[in-house]
């Protein structure tokens, strides 16, 4: 499979291919997902961090059993190409550096047995 399929910038609500496989991963304080995969329109692999939660030091310190950061995210998280390669027809004043393409990847649930 090709890195990149060139296409023109069109932003757009992608339809994601039953074949795409993506991953999502929530940081060790819970304030961060990093979601990666193929681009539906372009092909190319992204890599999309998002906030969630509070940022910044934690306020409190874990007491009687409780986490400090935010409960884990359910649903799903909307995800924008950030390719970084070249598209025709781009305006230079659009803050994208992908193809313009933007969908949402579920939130998978957090396996039996693991904190949250």
């Amino acid at each position: 499979m090709p890195d990149h399929e060139p296409t023109g910038f069109r932003e757009h609500e992608a339809t994601v291919r039953a074949t795409d496989d993506f991953t999502v991963v929530r940081s060790d304080d819970g304030r961060w997902y990093t979601v990666t995969g193929p681009c539906p329109t372009c092909r190319a692999t992204v890599v999309f961090r998002v906030a969630y939660g509070v940022l910044g030091p934690s306020k409190h310190k874990r007491r009687w059993g409780r986490r400090s950061g935010p409960e884990p995210l359910t649903g799903t998280i909307p995800v924008y190409c950030q390719c970084g390669y070249p598209h025709a027809d781009k305006p230079p004043e659009s803050p994208d550096t992908g193809c313009g393409a933007f969908w949402d990847v579920a939130v998978p649930a957090p396996a039996p047995g693991t904190a949250t």
